[in-house]
């Protein structure tokens, strides 16, 4: 199959490429040393398998496999690739960014350019990055694997925008084909202000704020000027894209919601092409005569799964050399976002339970049911970031995570978050019985949350979500009773049943468990070092309510019950030193500041 597609009413197609024209060459030394080169000198010094004598011939391209294919065709104003390292989709977005300059409209208007005279398609692509450093390292690097640097003219410079033309005909007539590379270091509006392109290319797309996606989209489909289209079909007088490739993002990561989560990517197409009828409507057209937005997501399959791509042009060893590397440099953690292409949280620090958690294991597969008749429990942790978890316990040590309620970009009163819960409650558990609810010692404290400032935290999410909650006073709020209560149902299986498994959509509780609830450095008064869990970081507050919530299990010291005797029918729930849940020691004391969520030592 051809890589390039017939001659169409856009003016575009065309057979084999004739040769380039003014072809240079240069020499450098090592990056280190290309800040004071010229464009041409820099590109000519870089060591890489970089392509050699013509541009790619698109009559004979061959594909990693059928998604990098499908990719290479599309025609839609945001389009993104996501796969595992080796998978051939940066070559391929590359590729098609030739086929798309091939087949744009040509230009209405016959003038002289580069010593030719025609009806020039004049394509441009912006290609951009955080700093110039990331361009030389990285893009410009990949960007030479597909375009010979020897061909065409270079322009700019080391730490300034690089512009690189290859011009060349085909039997419709001459091509420029125009790439500009450029930083928008602090200031992504600003530094793409002006600018005008076709395409905009976004290498590794998850790594860039939301503000070049937002900001290039005004910016595409500007070069040429509109007058170079006068007399075409309205809808033929629009041309240009967004094209980025990434590796598989973490779920906060904005390419997350506009590839993965469908419901936003319409909503975002819906308002584009809102903005697209009220222009067609502003030029007195028919609505349907522009072009209608579309925002096309191709994602390869990852190693070990069918249909994995590339493969083909990659050693046998390949990804098992990768993953060992990975592995060596203590980042085993990436190993499911580049090799296998899974969605997966960057990791803050070492996890405080890396050693007991496993997402295979104690995360589910699809949405977990709702046990009929078996009481809901919840825990929660107090503060402006308010966190809630609500679970079911079965017999005789297995807990069902179904959700959790935290707002992290809000700052909460307490009979607000208490509100938001009854609500989420009422919609996903209906009449349920709540057993308990547990929360924060600290939260007994008088609340600063409410201008009634004699109530606490604790009194004033009661009275909002209809429920009693209670300070979770086992184990006194001591760290390591706390984190036993989680380790001790992440460590039990019976029947084939984990004893702690979490809803899928918890994805604060999943972000902590793998990735973002780590240890910290903690200096005491004695001037003592101890590891404690980092508090910095917003999942902290969901995993605290979870500890609340584990710790009703637990004896009042805080150790769990799966240590000690069971019996023949199952766990010795009334071993001693356990009491009935509701019950409280008569003489309970305690010996630190219970608004000290670290009281004592670790």
């Amino acid at each position: 199959m051809s890589a390039i597609q017939g001659a169409s009413e856009r003016g575009a197609g065309g057979e084999a490429l004739s040769r380039p024209v003014n072809p240079d060459g240069g020499a450098g030394d090592r990056f280190e040393a290309l800040q004071g080169m010229d464009a041409k000198e820099a590109v000519m010094s870089l060591d890489g398998d970089f392509a050699e004598g013509k541009l790619p011939d698109l009559e004979t391209v061959t594909f990693p496999g059928p998604i990098a294919e499908a990719m290479y065709w599309s025609n839609a104003q945001i389009m993104g690739i996501q796969g595992p390292v080796g998978s051939g989709k940066t070559t391929t977005l590359l590729k098609s960014r030739l086929r798309r300059a091939i087949e744009m409209p040509r230009s209405v208007l016959r003038e002289e350019r580069h010593g030719r005279t025609g009806h020039w398609r004049l394509y441009k692509l912006l290609v951009v990055r955080e700093t110039y450093r990331q361009l030389w390292s990285t893009t410009i690097p990949s960007y030479l694997e597909v375009y010979p640097r020897e061909l065409g003219t270079w322009s700019g410079g080391r730490g300034d925008p690089v512009t690189h033309v290859v011009v060349f005909e085909d039997e419709l007539g001459p091509i420029e084909f125009r790439v500009e590379f450029m930083a928008f270091g602090d200031n992504v509006i600003a530094s793409m202000r002006g600018v005008q392109a076709t395409d905009i290319w976004l290498n590794e797309m998850d790594t860039m704020p939301v503000e070049v996606l937002t900001t290039g989209i005004g910016r595409i489909n500007r070069a040429p000027g509109r007058h170079h289209f006068e007399g075409y079909a309205p809808k033929h007088r629009s041309y240009g894209q967004i094209a980025g490739d990434f590796n598989a993002p973490d779920e906060e990561n904005y390419t997350f919601g506009v590839f993965h989560d469908e419901e936003k990517q319409r909503e975002m197409e819906d308002l584009m092409n809102a903005q697209v009828r009220m222009a067609a409507e502003r030029e007195g057209l028919p609505a349907d005569s522009l072009p209608t937005v579309e925002i096309a997501f191709f994602n390869q399959p990852g190693y070990g799964e069918p249909g994995a791509e590339n493969l083909q042009n990659l050693a046998a060893d390949y990804y098992a050399v990768q993953i060992a590397a990975m592995k060596l440099a203590g980042r085993g953690d990436m190993v499911d976002r580049l090799v296998y292409n899974k969605i997966t949280y960057l990791r803050a620090g070492e996890p405080v339970f890396s050693r007991e958690f496993n997402p295979r294991i104690h995360v589910g597969d699809g949405p977990l049911e709702v046990i009929p008749n078996l009481p809901l429990r919840i825990g929660l942790d107090q503060g402006y970031k308010g966190a809630a978890v609500i679970a079911q316990f079965e017999d005789p040590f297995h807990w069902r995570i179904l959700d959790e309620l935290h707002f992290p970009k809000e700052r909460l009163l307490a009979r607000e978050f208490g509100r938001r819960l009854a609500d989420l409650l009422d919609r996903r558990f209906p009449d349920h019985p709540i057993e308990g609810a547990w929360a924060d010692m600290a939260g007994e404290q008088g609340s600063s949350l409410s201008a009634d400032e004699n109530a606490t935290w604790n009194a004033l999410v009661s009275q909002a979500a209809g429920f009693r909650v209670r300070p979770q006073k086992v184990g006194t709020n001591k760290i390591q009773p706390r984190l036993e209560a989680v380790r001790a149902p992440l460590e039990y299986v019976e029947g084939g049943k984990p004893g702690l498994l979490i809803d899928p959509r918890c994805r604060f509780l999943r972000a902590g468990f793998t990735a973002r609830y780590v240890w910290a450095d903690e200096v005491d008064r004695n001037g003592d070092k101890r590891k404690v869990p980092d508090k910095s970081l917003t999942e902290a507050n969901v995993m605290d309510a979870l500890q609340y919530l584990l710790l009703s299990e637990h004896r009042w010291d805080g150790t769990s019950p799966i240590s000690f005797a069971r019996t023949g029918a199952g766990m010795d729930r009334r071993a001693p030193g356990r009491r009935p849940r509701g019950e409280h020691p008569p003489t309970l004391t305690v010996g630190h500041d219970i608004t000290n969520p670290y009281g004592g030592r670790a």
